[in-house]
């Protein structure tokens, strides 16, 4: 299953997500980071999925080419958006 459809597998089991994603400057590790999956979209050419940060309550657009892993946990979430998959 690719990176995209477990995103959205986990946001239709309301199932927080654990992401690594790139780092913005290419050079330190890739970071880890929760979050609520509620949606995704193409806007010119690139996939992008609307989310809540769980430990820092940001929404935020995160690029799937940014992606690096995706673990879907088992912990779940009252949505607080709707869900869009």
């Amino acid at each position: 299953m690719s990176f995209g459809e477990l995103i959205a597998q986990a946001g239709r089991q309301r199932r927080i997500v654990r992401l690594k994603l790139k780092s913005k400057d290419g050079q330190s590790l890739p970071q880890s980071v929760e979050f609520e999956p509620y949606s995704s979209r193409e806007f010119g050419g690139k996939v992008s999925f609307f989310c809540l940060d769980v430990e820092r309550f940001a929404c935020l657009n995160v690029d799937l080419a940014s992606v690096v892993d995706v673990e879907i946990t088992e912990r779940r979430f009252k949505p607080r958006f709707p869900v869009a998959f």
